[in-house]
């Protein structure tokens, strides 16, 4: 009998595990999304707040690939703001050969710090990947666009530095992104955007160090650039952004 019952364990556990061999293997689902979240407090001689936060997601079928993001930066010194700025960008590929891609991007920035404006545009193009490897991959992007621009005044204080016009104009938007992987815990990505118009030219640079900490966790360092060929007397043309960030990813 207990030779019996051991084969019976052994046929039915040889049985099981080629059911498993012959499962296939799961496909990853079409969208990813990523939630990013980082707080920064100091108290004693002066209080101060940071809070960053970002929402991605990402969703790729067939020729298809839309992406949507969102950031928001919040700083405070002894109660009072000091920084604020959101952003929401959407775009959509659509991919018409092995490398090249047409695309639809929109941009809205309201940017309660620096130059005090909301900024909106619309942009389409062509997308070109220079380098597609396993590690590392390259894009670039180019096209002509809209651009809306206009003072933002709510909240601000009557000596606080604003641009003064309303700007409707045609731009030319440029984009090159790159992803490195050199592990598989480590991943370095890049962003350049140029737009170009006859009122003002803006240049942002990002740069992010991300450390997986499992399959769900990681931690981001970002760093962002942000440039603008003409601002009101008395402001910088260039703002910067560093964080440190814990990324959840959802697949």
């Amino acid at each position: 009998m207990a030779r019996y019952f051991l084969a019976l364990l052994l046929l039915a556990n040889t049985t099981a595990k080629a059911a498993d061999d012959d499962r296939p293997t799961p496909i990853p689902p079409p969208w990813t999304s990523e939630v990013e979240f980082g707080y920064h407090a100091l108290g004693g001689n002066s209080d101060s707040e940071t809070l960053n936060s970002r929402i991605g997601y990402t969703y790729v079928k067939n020729q298809y690939r839309h992406n949507a993001e969102a950031k928001f930066l919040l700083a405070e010194k002894d109660g009072d703001e000091d920084k604020r700025r959101g952003q929401l960008e959407l775009q959509s590929d659509m991919k018409i050969n092995e490398r090249t891609y047409v695309l639809g991007n929109a941009n809205y920035i309201d940017d309660r710090y620096g130059p005090y404006f909301t900024d909106f545009t619309l942009a389409t193009g062509l997308g070109y990947q220079l380098i597609r490897r396993e590690t590392f991959q390259m894009e670039v992007e180019a096209g002509p666009g809209y651009r809306h621009q206009e003072p933002n005044i709510d909240e601000i204080d009557d000596d606080d530095i604003v641009i003064p016009e309303t700007v409707d104009e045609l731009i030319l938007r440029g984009s090159t992104k790159f992803i490195w992987k050199p592990t598989k815990n480590i991943e370095v990505n890049g962003r350049f955007t140029g737009i170009g118009g006859n009122s003002n030219s803006t240049m942002e640079t990002e740069l992010n160090l991300t450390t997986s900490i499992n399959d769900h966790i990681a931690i981001k360092f970002s760093n962002t650039q942000n440039f603008n060929s003409w601002v009101p007397d008395g402001l910088k043309k260039r703002d910067s952004t560093m964080s440190i960030n814990l990324l959840f990813k959802i697949h």
